[in-house]
C-alpha cells in the first residue's frame, strides 16, 4: 500500500531530499579544528552572560579529552554526559569526540532509574556530569550495579 501519493512522493523524495548541494567530508573534532584554526578569537558559544570564544573552548574541550583518553577513552568507547545545557555541555561533546569516542546523552531530568537502565545497557565506564548533578549520576550508577 503507498502511503504517499505521486505529488507527494515527489515533494518529500525529491524536492525535500534535493542533495544538489556539496557536502564536505570530516569529523566533528576535525571540523571544529578548521573553525578554531580560521577564527580563534571569535564567540562559538553564549550561555546567559558568558561568551566562549573558539580557542578557549578548543583549550576547555582538549584538557578535557586528555583526561577521557586516560581514563582509557578511545575509538568505539561510550561516554555517558549528563549535563545541563551550556557551555560544560559543549565542552563535554567536543572533549569525547576529539578522545575518539561517543556521547551517549543521560537527560538530568529522568528518573534515577531510566539513566540506570542506560548506563547499565550502554555498558558505560565513563559518565561525565557536574557537582550539582553528581547525586543524581551516583544514585543511577548506584542503581545500575545493583541490576547488573
Amino acid at each position: 500500500m503507498e502511503v504517499l501519493d505521486g505529488v507527494e512522493r515527489g515533494r518529500v523524495l525529491v524536492e525535500w531530499n534535493d542533495t544538489g548541494v556539496s557536502v564536505g567530508v570530516g569529523t566533528v573534532p576535525g571540523l571544529f579544528a578548521a573553525q578554531v584554526a580560521r577564527t580563534p578569537d571569535a564567540v562559538a558559544v553564549v550561555d546567559g552572560g558568558v561568551s566562549v570564544s573558539y580557542g578557549e573552548l578548543d583549550e576547555r574541550a582538549n584538557r578535557l579529552a586528555r583526561l577521557l583518553v586516560g581514563r582509557g577513552v578511545g575509538p568505539e568507547s561510550l561516554v555517558g554526559v549528563c549535563l545541563e545545557r551550556g557551555v560544560d555541555l559543549v565542552v563535554a561533546l567536543l572533549a569525547v569526540g576529539k578522545a575518539g569516542g561517543a556521547y551517549v546523552p543521560l537527560d538530568p531530568e529522568y528518573p534515577v532509574e531510566r539513566i540506570a537502565y542506560v548506563v547499565r545497557d550502554a555498558g558505560l565506564g565513563v559518565v561525565l556530569t557536574s557537582g550539582v548533578l553528581a547525586g543524581v549520576v551516583e544514585s543511577a550508577v548506584s542503581v545500575a550495579g545493583a541490576g547488573a
